[in-house]
Formats: structure tokens, sequence, C-alpha cells
């Protein structure tokens, strides 16, 4: 089965003027521990990446996160993000503790589904998304394709998602950098933002302890959806 995702973490804190003192110094520094042999200063920010991989990471002076695809199982990216902060928050002159605004993780998947558009489009509107009777009969014209905002809070935090059945050129759009034969010729789509609004002053600790729980969120967010629509 053809599974793709695409996810990107993002830290935001209180403005650090130290990021801008040391980015030449700290580039090099990242990039040799992450294993990401790219690195570039831009602007108010430092970059490290590996095109091969597909993999970034960034820090500046409010903010700092990651980027990957096609992450294997639900704890890779989670563990790549914390590698970033455990190693970023120990630099002098960075801070063991920093004022967070907000912790968000966004995952866009697409899963392979062995099914006709068409059939899709009626698992996804039957199992998840339903239209009452009298909705269909007020409309009363065919539905030729699906997708559904839904915007939800739970004890983790708020998670806004994006979903519904598409097939490849659609899919195509929202990953561009995929070769062909990567991308499924029907799938279903689920992009989900899990995101927290701390506000307050969090040591390195809590900050992986918090972006561990939203990407295994994310990921179980996905998994049961597609466990709905595949039964």
């Amino acid at each position: 089965m053809k599974e793709i995702n695409s996810c990107v973490c993002e830290i935001r804190y209180k403005p650090n003027s130290k990021v801008l003192d040391y980015r030449g110094t700290w580039a090099e520094m990242i990039s040799k521990h992450l294993q990401l042999p790219d690195w570039k200063i831009i602007e108010n920010r430092l970059d490290v990446y590996d095109n091969k991989s597909m993999e970034q990471a960034f820090v500046g002076f409010r903010q700092m996160g990651m980027a990957c695809n096609n992450a294997p199982t639900k704890n890779y990216f989670p563990e790549k993000v914390n590698k970033l902060i455990s190693f970023v928050m120990k630099l002098d002159g960075f801070g063991a503790s920093i004022h967070v605004e907000r912790i968000g993780i966004r995952i866009r998947f697409c899963s392979d589904i062995d099914k006709k558009f068409s059939d899709l489009k009626d698992l996804y509107l039957s199992k998840y998304v339903n239209i009452n009777a009298d909705a269909k009969k007020t409309i009363n014209a065919e539905l030729v394709d699906t997708g559904i905002n839904l915007n939800f809070k739970d004890s983790i935090g708020s998670f806004n998602t994006i979903s519904g059945p598409m097939e490849k050129a659609q899919i195509q759009q929202f990953f561009e950098n995929r070769k062909p034969e990567e991308i499924p010729e029907v799938g279903l789509y689920y992009d989900v933002d899990y995101f927290i609004n701390p506000d307050k002053v969090l040591s390195s600790q809590d900050v992986i302890n918090d972006v561990k729980k939203l990407g295994e969120g994310c990921w179980q967010r996905f998994e049961e959806i597609k466990g709905i629509i595949g039964k």
C-alpha cells in the first residue's frame, strides 16, 4: 500500500535576539548534530537541510522547527524534532528555558485505497461525513466530489482537519515534490494541524514532551479515520 506524508513542526517563543548574534556558529553546530549537511542564513534565522532526505530544520529569533517527508512511523518525526530542541536549548546564549507561545505539528497524510474514486467517496460519506435525507432531498443533485474541514479540541490540544477522497492529479497538488510513482491513483487525504498555546516559560523537557504528544496525536487521528473508512 502506498502511503505518503509531509510533516512540519513549529515552536514559537518570545523573541530571542541572541539567535541573531550566533547564527553562523550555531548553523554549523546544528548541521553536524542533526547530520543535515547543508546550511544557510536567511534574514533572522538559520536553516540546515538535506535535499536528498528531504529534511530541514530551522532556528529563528522567535521560532524553531523542522520538516520532513515520508516519516515511516509515528515516533520518527517527534524524535527528530526533539533532537533539535534538546541540542538548541543547551547552546550558550539560547536558554535552557524559554517563554513558549505556541507549539504545533501539522502532518498531511495520503493513503492508497484500492477502490474506485466513486466507491471511496461513498464510503467517506457513509462512514465519516453523513448528509441527512432532508439535505439530500433539498439539494436534489448528484454529489461528484467531497471534502470537509472540521476543527476539534481534546485533552492534548486543538486540532484542525481537512479530509476527503482524492484522485492522483489532486493528490499531486498537495505533495508537489514527489515522484509520480509515489502518488496513489486514489487515496484518502487527511491534513491535521495539532497545536497548543502554553504562553508560559517551559524547559526543554516540557517542550519535548508536548511535541511527542502532538506528533503521536496527529498519527492517531489519521489511523482512526483510516480505520473507519477501511471497515
